[in-house]
């Protein structure tokens, strides 16, 4: 019986070697799995819009620390508190990573495979064991490879873009929920003063009455208005209590105390709006969702390349060596080779280039969307502007000067009670109206920002989309 092949070290075939050293230098442009920078670049862009940088390089807080929970609430402080401790903008930063991965993944070839056989005969005597050894390397994604990686590489950018979206838009939620807060505060004091006023109105003529200038009629009235205005300040506490609660989540603390105040943003001088020919430019140069939606295209496109290079599926090659039952060795080529004769991937093929011209077609309709979204968000910031000043000038203005005028006709004894009643009346529903719009102009600017694509005075707004 022959005796078994001594082991020797293993040794690279001849052949081999080159095909070794042009598989490591393809494969030494793309071997980062670090997603720090694709992350930063993320960072940078929420940074630039929003004016507050992300901090996603750091565990979100188990506990309040930048903002004990009843100090005044400042709006870049939400702002940085949710960019940083809001799980689901915590868990798409991780989707950076993953594209990464993907793309470090399309550049890599796949593993060499290594067959052994070993074949014992059923009659010892007349014959011998056979050994045999083969490494075989496929090489078919030598020629898929660009593809694949022009693929990886846009939706990691993909990735990127849509991370920096959805933070922008939690700004945009925080301002306005932030926005919310501030006004309901101002509701819940127009309507303590409203409150006091009545009070006053009612001591004033039980005064009367017992002097004998008034009636027990005219008291009752009074009474009636106050207790009304009580009843109307119920909803108004409901939905500050409801605001800041949807705060605390917005920041990443839903459990925490909802007992405290916003502070509300000083301007110096309001910001200028600009007209809607510039809003669209704004959304069509900065838009994120509609860049992302480009490089959709662009992955899409490059899978279409790769299936149309991927007629061939299998191609292979190694060496193998054999020992024989006479103990002779001998070493050669192997060639793999997928014949496409069932499947020509034509199929696929087909569906590349319907999900190419899908991705093309949400593009322009994610573009179209943007336009109309920013455009409607300029009506009605223009509209909230206008209605705004206008009921400042003329309805609250009247108001005040037929307060003044029902307080002298009264005492000058020309009207009853029931005058000064109804201007008091109109007064308080006029200042409560312009809060109203005032904070609806408010929150119709936080929403022609974020149709534009974040901000509205970064840079000219032909400036390129990142």
């Amino acid at each position: 019986m022959p005796q078994p092949p001594q082991s020797t070290p293993s040794r690279l075939p001849p052949a081999a070697l080159p095909l070794c050293a042009l598989a490591l230098s393809l494969l030494a442009g793309c071997t980062s799995l670090d997603p720090k920078p694709d992350i930063d670049r993320s960072t940078a862009i929420v940074a630039q819009r929003s004016g507050i940088a992300p901090v996603w390089d750091q565990p979100w807080q188990a506990s309040l620390t930048t903002w004990d929970g009843h100090a005044p609430l400042r709006v870049e402080q939400a702002v940085a508190m949710a960019l940083r401790n809001n799980r689901e903008i915590r868990a798409r930063v991780e989707s950076i990573a993953t594209s990464r991965a993907d793309l470090v993944q399309a550049g890599l070839l796949p593993n060499p495979v290594v067959a052994l056989t070993l074949r014992l005969p059923f009659d010892p005597v007349s014959g011998g064991s056979f050994v045999g050894a083969s490494l075989v390397q496929s090489f078919t994604a030598l020629w898929l490879r660009d593809g694949k990686i022009k693929s990886a590489d846009a939706r990691l950018n993909q990735s990127v873009l849509e991370v920096s979206d959805k933070a922008l838009r939690l700004v945009a939620d925080v301002r306005s929920a932030h926005t919310r807060i501030v006004f309901g505060q101002r509701a819940v004091t127009l309507a303590d003063q409203s409150l006091a006023t009545i009070q006053r109105t009612i001591d004033s003529l039980s005064a009367r009455v017992q002097a004998g200038e008034g009636t027990t009629l005219d008291v009752n009235r009074a009474r009636q208005q106050l207790a009304k205005a009580r009843a109307e300040q119920f909803p108004i506490l409901r939905d500050l209590a409801k605001e800041r609660r949807r705060m605390l989540e917005l920041i990443g603390f839903a459990a925490a105390n909802a007992d405290w105040t916003a502070e509300a943003a000083t301007r110096l001088t309001p910001p200028t709006t600009p007209d809607e020919s510039a809003a669209i430019a704004f959304a069509s140069a900065q838009r994120l969702d509609v860049a992302a939606a480009r490089l959709i295209v662009d992955a899409y496109q490059a899978d279409l390349s790769t299936e149309e290079r991927s007629r061939l599926r299998d191609f292979g090659l190694g060496a193998d060596l054999e020992r024989d039952t006479d103990g002779k060795k001998t070493i050669g080529p192997v060639v793999e080779v997928g014949i496409p004769i069932f499947d020509t991937n034509k199929a696929q093929i087909a569906k590349a280039g319907s999900l190419a011209r899908a991705a093309l077609a949400n593009y322009e309709a994610t573009s179209q969307r943007a336009i109309l979204e920013v455009r409607v968000a300029w009506v009605e910031l223009d509209t909230a502007t206008r209605l705004a000043d206008h009921y400042r000038e003329t309805v609250l203005a009247t108001s005040d000067q037929n307060l003044a005028l029902a307080q002298s006709a009264l005492q000058s004894g020309q009207v009853d009670v029931t005058a000064l009643l109804e201007a008091q009346r109109d007064l308080v529903n006029a200042r409560r109206t312009l809060s109203d719009l005032e904070r609806d102009a408010a929150l119709a600017r936080i929403a022609l920002e974020q149709a534009a694509g974040g901000a509205l005075a970064l840079a000219s707004p032909r400036a390129p989309a990142p």
